[in-house]
Order: C-alpha cells, then sequence, then structure tokens
C-alpha cells in the first residue's frame, strides 16, 4: 500500500464528515463515507475505521488505478472516485487535464453544472478544500527538499 493511500485515506475521512442519514441523500446511512445503499454486505452502523479504509482501498483507491497515478493525481483520482457524479473521473480524464489542478477544476465544474441545489456548494467547497490540502502538502514537501531533508 503506497503511502500516497494513507494521506488520501485521512483527506476523504476529513472530507466526508460524520455519520449522516439525510433523507435527500440516496445512499441513506452514511458512516465514514461509507453508505449502506451501495456497501448491502457491510453493516455501516458498526462499521469501524479500520473496516472503511479496508473497504476505501478495495472499492475505491484500487479501481480507480490511483496505484498506477503520480501524486497528487492518485489523490485526486481517489476522491473523484468516492464522490464521483455523473461520469466519474473517465468523463473528466477524457476531456485530457493537463495536470491534477486542472483535473480538480473541471471536477468543481461538473459539480456545479449537475449537482443537486442542495449540494452545489458542498461539493465545490469538496474540491476546494481537496486542492488546498494537496497544495499544503506539496509545499511541505518542497520546503523539506530545499533544507536537505
Amino acid at each position: 500500500m503506497r503511502l500516497s493511500y494513507a494521506k488520501g485515506f485521512i483527506l476523504i475521512i476529513g472530507l466526508e464528515g460524520k455519520d449522516s442519514d439525510d433523507p435527500q441523500d440516496p445512499g441513506g446511512y452514511t458512516r465514514f463515507g461509507i453508505c449502506q445503499k451501495y456497501n448491502p454486505e457491510v453493516d455501516v452502523k458498526n462499521l469501524t475505521l479500520e473496516q472503511a479504509k479496508d473497504i476505501y482501498y478495495r472499492k475505491y483507491w484500487e479501481p480507480a488505478g490511483c496505484n498506477e497515478a503520480p501524486y497528487p493525481m492518485d489523490i485526486c483520482l481517489f476522491d473523484g472516485a468516492v464522490n464521483p457524479m455523473r461520469g466519474g473521473n473517465k468523463e473528466i480524464l477524457n476531456q485530457n487535464p493537463e495536470n491534477w489542478q486542472e483535473f480538480l477544476l473541471l471536477r468543481a465544474v461538473r459539480y456545479m453544472e449537475h449537482s443537486k441545489d442542495i449540494y452545489v456548494k458542498g461539493h465545490v467547497f469538496r474540491v476546494l478544500r481537496l486542492f488546498k490540502s494537496i497544495n499544503r502538502d506539496i509545499q511541505s514537501i518542497e520546503k523539506l527538499k530545499e533544507t536537505g531533508y
């Protein structure tokens, strides 16, 4: 398992928020971002963080091709698989984004065009928070390189 997955998982858990049972969310009861409707084999109400980490790896990270993608595109693909919105990553990748920043921009545009009104703001802020987190991480890595670590 790559270090990127550990970073990505922490980011996803932060973005997915708390337990939820929003009647307007088609996924139904959700814990750690894992919803009951799309995971009928899982006892979501009693899901542990470690079990969620395994589910995210098997059902989202690996199928999205994150092990083959460079950092930070791997994390962008991961989050795009977790919160896909119509067409998922494939639709965005078919637009040939030049980098991870453009990928996230195209994702934000797609949310603005296709999310339910009640969720647009949250979806766009999700992409912005992901951008900010990745950018902060890249800046930290650059500082370490400059200091010789």
